[in-house]
Order: C-alpha cells, then sequence, then structure tokens
C-alpha cells in the first residue's frame, strides 16, 4: 500500500464519520474534500474543479430547475389539491391512489420537492378520515423512493452512477433501461406497504388541537399592568420581551374587550391585561421586573387563540427555508412576519423554551400564532411548509402547463436518443426560463444547491481512488479473501452493504464512493459492469431503515410523530424483500 493509498482511505474513514456524526452540512464537508486531496498532491487542480463540470451534476442542477418549474407555475400543487377532492373512492382506496400518483411523477421528478408539495395532502386526509397522520406519512416517503428508481432522472444517485460511467467510457445506459427493474421494484415495494407494511407501520393518534399537541395552554397566563410600569405607553414590539425574557404576548384585554394577536405597534395602558406565553419562572421574572401583576397560571381552551383576525398554525421548515440553520431572534421572525412562535418540535420533542436562541433545522415543525393575513402570508413564503391547508384561495396558474409541456419534451428528447440526457435537460431549463416558468433569481434563492455541491466535492473523490489505486488495492483484497463468488453472491453482498452505508449517510456519497469499486470488482471477476453499477443504483436508493437515510423521511419524521425504530421496524423488512429482488432479476437483465 502506498502512502497515497493510505491517505485516501483515512480521507473516506474521516469525510464518513461526519457524514453519520452531522456535526457539520454534509456539502460542507463534501466540499472540503478535494481541497484536502488536493493540498496532499493525491490530486490535480483540474480533479479538484472536475465535479463542477461533470456531466452528473450539471445533469442535476438542470432537473431541480425543471422540477422547480413544475413547483412554481403549480402544475403539482394542482394535482395534490385535486387528489384530495376528487371521487376516489374509500379512504384505503384514495391512499393508494395518492401514492400511485407520487409514484409515477417522482421519476421525472425531485422526490424532496414532491413530498413537500403531497405532505400538507397527505396530513389533510388522514384529519378527514380521523386517523392518525403516521399512517399515511411513511407511505407518502416510501412510494416516492420507490418510483425515483424507474429513471435514470428519477434521483440524484441515479445520475450520479450514469455520468460516473459513462466518463469511463459506459454509454449504455439510457433514460428508461433501468425501468423494468424499477417497475418491478415500485410494485413490489407497493405491495409491501399495503399488506405487511401497514400492519407494522405504527398507529399514534396525536392530540385533538394544535394547542393540545404542543401543550402550550399549560404555559399560559394572565399578567395586568400595574401603576408605574415601564411597559405603560410603550408599544408591544419595542418591549422585546421575547428576547428578553422568553415571553410572548398572544393577547390583550382592555376592559370589556380582548383582542388576539395583537400587533407589535399596539401601546401597552396602565391596567392592560396581557395573555402571555412562558414557563413559570419566566413569568416570575417578567411581572416582577416589569411591574406586573404576579402571573396566576390558568389553563386556556384552543378556541383562545383562535379569533375572527388570528389563529395558529403548525408549519414544517423546508430544505430552502431561510429560517434553517438561524435562531429566532436572528431571523427576527415575529418583526418580520408579524407572528409568534409559541413552541418547537423537534424529533417528536417539544421545546418551548429559550426559543428565541434556538438554532432551527430542516424538518423542526413551528407551532407560530398571529394575524391571519400574516399567516397565509407566511405559508406563501418560501420554504415555510404550512401542515394543514390553509384557507388561501386556488389560484389559477397560467403557466403549469407550459411547464408540463416542457419537462415532456425533455423526457421525449432523452428517451427517443435524440439528443442524450443531459442536453436536453438545459434545453428544458432553458425553455423554462424564456417562458417565464421559473424566474432567474427564484432559481438562486430556492434550487436545491445543496445537492449540485456535493457531487462537486464527492466526485473528485471517485476519481482519487482510482487514480492513487485505492479502490484496486481493495478490490484484490477482497477477491483475494472471498475467493471466486457467484454473481449472485456478488450482487446481493453489494446491495446490502450499499443499503447499509446509505442508511447512515448521503445515498450520493455512496454511490460515489462504489461505484468505481463496482467497476473493479465486474471486471475482475468477469461479470457485466452494468448489473454492479445498477446494483449500486438501486441499494443507494433503499433508504428505509432510517429517518436519516433521505431527505423525504426526515421531513416526514416530525409531521407523523415517528420514532427511530418505526423505520428499522418497517424498512428493514422492505430493504430485504428489495434485496431478493434485485438480487435474482439483476443477472436476468443484465447477463454476464
Amino acid at each position: 500500500m502506498t502512502w497515497e493509498i493510505g491517505f485516501v482511505f483515512a480521507v473516506i474513514v474521516v469525510a464518513l464519520a461526519l457524514f453519520v456524526s452531522d456535526r457539520y452540512r454534509i456539502d460542507q464537508v463534501a466540499l472540503g474534500i478535494p481541497v484536502v486531496l488536493l493540498l496532499a498532491g493525491v490530486i490535480s487542480p483540474a480533479e479538484a474543479v472536475s465535479g463542477l463540470s461533470n456531466t452528473a451534476t450539471v445533469t442535476v442542477a438542470a432537473m431541480l430547475v425543471l422540477g422547480l418549474g413544475l413547483v412554481k407555475t403549480g402544475a403539482i400543487s394542482a394535482v395534490a389539491r385535486w387528489a384530495l377532492t376528487a371521487p376516489l373512492g374509500p379512504p384505503k382506496l384514495r391512499l393508494a391512489v395518492l401514492c400511485l400518483m407520487v409514484a409515477l411523477i417522482s421519476p421525472v421528478l425531485n422526490n424532496t420537492a414532491v413530498v413537500l408539495v403531497f405532505l400538507p395532502v397527505f396530513l389533510s386526509l388522514a384529519y378527514q378520515e380521523g386517523e392518525p397522520p403516521s399512517r399515511y406519512l411513511m407511505p407518502l416517503s416510501f412510494a416516492a423512493i420507490l418510483g425515483g428508481t424507474v429513471t435514470l432522472l428519477g434521483t440524484s444517485t441515479n445520475l450520479v452512477v450514469y455520468g460516473m460511467a459513462e466518463a469511463r467510457g459506459l454509454e449504455g445506459l439510457s433514460m428508461f433501461s433501468i425501468a423494468p427493474l424499477g417497475l418491478v421494484y415500485l410494485v413490489v415495494g407497493m405491495i409491501y406497504l399495503f399488506t405487511v407494511g401497514r400492519w407494522l407501520i405504527p398507529n399514534r393518534m396525536g392530540a385533538g388541537d394544535l394547542s393540545g399537541k404542543y401543550q402550550v395552554r399549560q404555559f399560559l397566563a394572565e399578567l395586568a399592568v400595574q401603576p408605574g410600569s415601564s411597559a405603560i405607553g410603550q408599544t408591544l414590539g419595542g418591549l422585546k420581551w421575547r428576547e428578553r425574557y422568553g415571553v410572548s404576548i398572544l393577547g390583550l384585554g382592555r376592559g370589556d374587550r380582548s383582542v388576539w394577536a395583537p400587533g407589535s405597534e399596539r401601546r401597552v395602558a396602565e391596567g392592560d391585561i396581557l395573555y402571555a406565553q412562558g414557563t413559570p419562572g419566566q413569568l416570575l421574572e417578567l411581572g416582577r421586573l416589569e411591574q406586573l401583576s404576579t402571573p396566576a397560571r390558568r389553563a386556556k381552551s384552543a378556541i383562545d387563540f383562535i379569533s375572527e383576525n388570528a389563529r395558529l398554525m403548525e408549519i414544517m421548515i423546508g430544505p430552502h427555508c431561510p429560517l434553517a440553520g438561524q435562531t429566532l431572534g436572528g431571523a427576527h421572525f415575529q418583526q418580520r412576519y408579524d407572528a409568534t412562535v409559541l413552541a418547537v418540535q423537534r424529533h417528536s420533542v417539544t421545546i418551548r423554551d429559550r426559543l428565541e436562541s434556538l438554532t432551527m433545522a430542516v424538518g423542526d415543525l413551528l407551532l407560530v400564532h398571529g394575524p391571519v393575513a400574516a399567516l397565509d402570508s407566511l405559508a406563501e413564503e418560501p420554504g415555510y411548509v404550512p401542515l394543514r391547508l390553509v384557507g388561501a384561495p386556488v389560484r389559477d396558474y397560467p403557466r403549469a402547463f407550459v411547464s408540463v409541456a416542457i419537462l415532456v419534451t425533455v423526457v421525449v428528447l432523452a428517451t427517443t436518443g435524440i439528443l442524450p440526457i443531459m442536453p436536453a435537460a438545459l434545453l428544458g431549463v432553458a425553455l423554462m426560463i424564456s417562458t417565464r416558468c421559473v424566474r432567474l433569481d427564484e432559481i438562486y434563492s430556492e434550487m436545491d444547491w445543496m445537492v449540485v455541491f456535493l457531487l462537486a466535492g464527492l466526485l473528485p473523490l471517485g476519481i482519487a481512488m482510482e487514480t492513487t489505486g485505492a479502490a484496486e488495492w481493495l478490490v484484490l483484497g477482497l477477491t483475494h479473501t472471498l475467493g471466486q463468488i457467484t454473481p449472485i453472491a456478488v450482487i446481493g453482498g453489494f446491495y446490502l452493504i450499499t443499503a447499509l452505508l446509505t442508511a447512515v449517510m448521503s445515498n450520493t456519497a455512496t454511490a460515489v464512493v462504489l461505484t468505481p469499486i463496482a467497476l473493479l470488482v465486474a471486471a475482475e471477476l468477469g461479470l457485466n459492469p452494468y448489473a454492479l453499477l445498477v446494483t449500486v443504483m438501486f441499494g443507494a436508493s433503499a433508504s428505509f431503515m432510517t429517518p436519516m437515510g433521505y431527505q423525504t423521511n426526515l421531513l416526514i419524521y416530525g409531521p407523523g410523530g415517528y420514532r427511530f425504530t418505526d423505520f428499522l421496524k418497517v424498512g428493514t423488512p422492505l430493504t430485504l424483500l428489495l434485496a431478493l429482488v434485485t438480487t435474482f432479476l439483476i443477472p436476468i437483465l443484465w447477463p454476464s
């Protein structure tokens, strides 16, 4: 073993540890990899930046723009809203039809975008039927993952493997060449979800109302403004009690009149009754220092939070939310949106204390209280996902048909071979922009750039594994240890290794690490290289066993009230079942 090989393996081990620890953003870690390899002299400057111009990276970026165009024109939302009210039969049949719709959209759109659009629809369906969301959301995520395996455009993982193979002269994969296996994969997975999986999915009833779900009623008190209080004459916004004490003012009583969700510009007068939310300690401190009457804890019913002008709303922080990675105080959330976050749920744990200094993360659920108009505006902000469909009017989307026609054109061009996948996708981007289906500023602000930079950072690692001989060294060691094994055993083993790795780290990183190894194993054992390439594609998409295995799982984790063990219980049998399917079908579809 040379020092270069040892260094590459050390980089891989450290990167894997950082991916699993989740202490740093995965794209941050990925972008550090080519820098370290370049400084060590393992790769050249051109190789260090080659990920930015790789076919897979460009194609993924283009497909993300096409998906954004469909979302911004309302094409996907129109389908989702139609599905909620369409006569699709009894609840179980409606759920199955909705999952099938998701699975049919996922082959040509980013899975995360599909799940974000359909998430409120599945939740609304659960509430309509009086069933817990946990019964509806796991099928949503898994259906999107399964549907993404039908085409090369279905997931960024497929495009990564395709791009790495094409760079090595293997051009035998077309857009629908994996469709026969993908369709079987999808059918088997859907049958499992609505038979054995349906029985394994947890049945956890949530609270009947949002205030009960977050238990905010236990922390609501009345504060009377005493003579001489420093608050008299000041605006609620100017007092900054949320920042100073962690206490939110949800309402104000003056005489016989009560106002819920008073604006930040409303001034406090002597004798006002302030309806404050906070912990007992915070309320006592506020009352003592601001000359307010001693708080008397008083349980309030949900109607106290809702009036003609105010209401509660539950929102989720999506992948492109400007609040992700920031605190409520740092983002000036209350001042910016004229709404108050009462509580946060993270991995089914409710947080009510020190919310102003809590760093928000993708997947967090926020219980927000404020004026109706403010909450409707918040629901329209990019990155914020309302988990119950709000009463905003259904708008016309005149460019929805145009965006769908552009996507269909891209698929037809790539499928028929008139244009390769990347030029077809770039043509689609140009058409989306020129027809104003999506604006450039929306691309800059709302596209999932993390995936692009993740690829840009990881692809040079694959180059380093090959140029240093690290991949060959590992393959020779494995084949020497294992001896001659059957193609079925190799495919089955590769699938399980890939599925296990993708359960604890990025599926893209898994594909980048294992693709060069798969090609060398195929050459060493005389196997069809496409057999192992497809094995890596499908194994890296088998993200069913953990919530962090795929971003769609992370998005449903909080709204569904799931626990980590729920994914193990439902996802492990599905992973093993699909391992059997791929292990026996791949040698038939791609014989050696």
